[in-house]
């Protein structure tokens, strides 16, 4: 006797991979936007995860939470997570070209290539937090550093 096995739900809501938030992907998209992603061969998820990686590492460990939680939807959660420096931020207070050696490094990029991966992150990321939150990371960083966080892109 053949067992019956139902026919699939076709109506059913595929289950994600990934609980990720609708804010999530027009974060990505920005990031993918630009044209040193593209030619680089980057994907915008890796190369925000880098630069927040070591911007946590650069702040405070109440900043860096605070910075997190400030981004909507939980994109900060998500692409927090550093898998290449693990534990607590150190406050290490660098300059603007070690810090972009260190996103280089990351990405297994030249550092003038992640230059223009840093602005496209951060400029995504100043668009999504409260001035007064980008103010407060600002004033963590180095001159040369905070500077290139404040500033428009």
């Amino acid at each position: 006797m053949a067992s019956s096995v139902p026919p699939p739900d076709t109506h059913a809501v595929p289950v994600k991979e990934r609980d990720e938030s609708l804010e999530l992907q027009p974060f990505l998209d920005e990031i993918q936007g630009d044209a040193v992603m593209h030619s680089q061969g980057l994907e915008a998820r890796e190369a925000a995860s880098a630069v927040f990686c070591s911007l946590a590492r650069r702040l405070s460990d109440g900043e860096d939470v605070k910075l997190f939680r400030a981004l909507p939807g939980g994109i900060g959660a998500i692409l927090g997570a550093c898998s290449v420096h693990r534990g607590p931020s150190r406050a290490k207070r660098i300059g603007r070209d070690e810090f972009i050696t260190d996103i280089a490094d990351h990405l297994n990029i030249k550092p003038d290539q992640a230059f223009p991966v840093v602005t496209a992150v951060f400029t995504a990321v100043r668009d999504r937090i409260p001035e007064d939150e980008v103010a407060a990371v600002a004033s963590q960083l180095p001159a040369d550093l905070g500077d290139l966080f404040r500033r428009p892109v």
